[in-house]
This record gives C-alpha cells, structure tokens and sequence, in this order.
C-alpha cells in the first residue's frame, strides 16, 4: 500500500515517532512543507505538535492541497492532548479538502528535551499504525 509519513513539530521526539512508523512500513518520511507533494497515496500519518491554539499556517495550507487524488485517507499522531482546537481545526480544514479523516488519532507527549522513545512506545505506535493500515486495506 502506498503510505507517507509527514511531520511538523520542533520536538525531535515527535519526529522520532514519525520514524518508526516509516522505518515499520518502508515509507517515505517528510517535514511539512515536503520537498514533493503527496501524490495518489493511500494513506498519510501527519504527526504534528497541536495544542489549543491554531495550527501553523504551514500546517493548515499543506492540509488544505490534500485533495483526495494526493492523500485518500489521513490520520493524526498528535503530540498533544485529546479534543484540542488545533486538533478540530485541521481535521475541519482536511475534510473541506476532500480527503478522508480516519478517527483514530494516536496521542502521546513529548517534552522539550530528548528524542529517544522507548522499544515498548516505538511498538505501541507501530501497532496503531498497524491497525490503521488493516483498517485502511479492508475498505
């Protein structure tokens, strides 16, 4: 299946995350604004740092080029807390784009400082994208 990885996030943890779920899949892992749109993936995975101010303009005009013909299907790894406005926000600005917001965001907390993730949270998150996949294949 054709699948990106895309982050934006100042905390090297975050990308971290990113990684693995790109290392897991073989994928493409880009900072937003990528050097190459997405094109005809199946699925993209945005991990991005959202709290309850708005997204970065950065962030919100990459997600607003996600037409379906270049991302069918997105899901979110926030770095963040459950229900946030930044959260709304792009999923709002990803469904008027077109493309299909799959409602299994992945939440996790990453401070200021390091970039190391532990083996038992690099596997949790891969099992996530693991089940987003699956479910992604199925439809």
């Amino acid at each position: 299946m054709k699948m990106r990885v895309m982050y934006y996030s100042k905390k090297a943890k975050l990308v971290t995350y990113a990684t693995a779920i790109g290392e897991a899949y073989g994928c493409l892992v880009n900072d937003i604004p990528p050097a190459y749109p997405a094109d005809k993936e199946r699925l993209v995975v945005l991990a991005l740092t959202l709290g309850n101010s708005d997204p970065a303009d950065e962030v919100r005009r990459f997600c607003k080029e996600l037409y379906p013909n270049r991302a069918q299907n997105v899901v979110l790894l926030i770095d963040g807390e459950p229900g946030s406005r930044g959260e709304k926000i792009v999923k709002d600005v990803l469904k008027e784009a077109g493309t299909n917001v799959i409602d299994k965001s992945y939440y996790v907390k990453c401070g200021i400082f390091g970039k190391k993730i532990s083996l038992e949270e690099r596997q949790k998150v891969v099992d996530w994208a693991r089940d987003v996949v699956s479910s992604v294949e199925g439809t």
